[in-house]
């Protein structure tokens, strides 16, 4: 297998399809030989730019006569688990995915058993697990440069909701925990707009509050009243650990003030990873689907507790996407008339996200 070329197709052409078409045109064990839309013209932003010839606008007729190795699932949240399961059940070798996983826990136990079931590599693009600050803050944590770890944080940006920008900070978290069980999550949830993200039904506000094996804290914050505080990228019994402007900044009882530390470089990313683990060089893939799920069942567990009205010991037992069902019960009604979707606007919505300030 050390010299073969893996087909890959690509299930979304939008901005992070063409973003899997090149890291994959990059690679040198791979060719991109198939795109597919459910929009003909979507597929010209790949097939304009990269010499792709099969283009498709059904998965199904793809994944029949493509013989693909690797697909990409770059499509948004909603549909990604129908293309997941098809695309393992044909069966190719592997699958990635962007995140979030999936619109809902049910989902993405969908995807995970299809691909056990079919003997197929599921990963999901949190690509922060290859960053070299990330790698290093995971090996100063581990080597118990902070003591215990006690606190981490995230103020997420303005009108992204939960499921957009959660995913990562959220994944962050448990990486440089070195991936721990969650124990519990409580948090609260504001809807009082006919809120979507990605055609996906989506928050106004929320806050959670996560419990971590061995009791370390994730505090998130998505779109709370200002003002916002700065925290440390995560900190311990004793010490700490931030974003400085030239790289880590360390601080504990070894030395005094601040410690500048570079992280070294890394040459392996996402892509490389999964065909090392789907040539089985590796035992498992950092961003497997099974770390995913963990992420994204915290996220679902935000919006649970606010319907259970209650702490949320985990593991979690809904499969529905909770914020849905508050919706369609009637728990969270819609107070302020008007649907809109912050990430591409729906026919004749008048909501527009605000201009940062300058």
């Amino acid at each position: 297998m050390a010299n073969q070329t893996y087909r890959v197709g690509i299930i979304g052409c939008g901005g992070m399809g063409r973003s899997h078409t090149r890291a994959w045109t990059a690679h040198p064990r791979a060719q991109v030989v198939a795109v597919m839309d459910i929009y003909e013209e979507a597929t010209h932003r790949i097939t304009d730019e990269y010499d792709v010839s099969a283009v498709y606008t059904d998965v199904d007729e793809m994944l029949a006569k493509e013989d693909l190795d690797i697909v990409s699932v770059t499509t948004w949240q909603g549909p990604r688990a129908e293309a997941t399961v098809a695309a393992a059940k044909a069966g190719v070798k592997g699958i990635i995915g962007e995140k979030p996983m999936a619109a809902s826990l049910g989902q993405a136990d969908a995807m995970i058993a299809a691909c056990e079931e079919n003997d197929v590599k599921l990963v999901i693009g949190h690509q922060g697990r290859f960053a070299p600050a990330n790698i290093e803050t995971r090996r100063l944590v581990a080597a118990g440069a902070i003591g215990e770890p006690t606190t981490v944080h995230h103020s997420a940006k303005r009108h992204a909701g939960l499921l957009n920008t959660g995913t990562h900070a959220i994944d962050g978290w448990r990486f440089i925990l070195s991936d721990p069980e969650t124990l519990w999550v409580i948090g609260q949830t504001s809807r009082e707009s006919d809120r979507w993200e990605r055609r996906t039904i989506c928050e106004d506000l929320c806050m959670g509050l996560v419990c971590f094996e061995g009791g370390a804290r994730g505090i998130y914050e998505g779109d709370l009243p200002e003002p916002s505080v700065a925290h440390p990228r995560i900190a311990g019994t004793e010490g700490q650990i931030r974003n400085g402007p030239d790289g880590l900044q360390l601080q504990n009882g070894d030395a005094k003030g601040w410690q500048t530390i570079t992280p070294p470089p890394q040459t392996k990313n996402q892509y490389d990873e999964l065909i090392e683990w789907i040539e089985g060089d590796i035992s498992d893939h950092r961003g497997s689907g099974v770390q995913a799920r963990y992420t994204l069942e915290i996220m679902m567990a935000i919006y649970e507790s606010l319907r259970i009205k209650n702490v949320v010991t985990m593991p979690m037992e809904t499969k529905e996407l909770p914020l849905e069902l508050m919706v369609n019960d009637g728990t969270l009604p819609v107070l302020v008339e008007g649907k809109y979707d912050l990430r591409r606007p729906f026919e004749g919505q008048t909501w527009k996200k605000p201009k940062k300030a300058k």
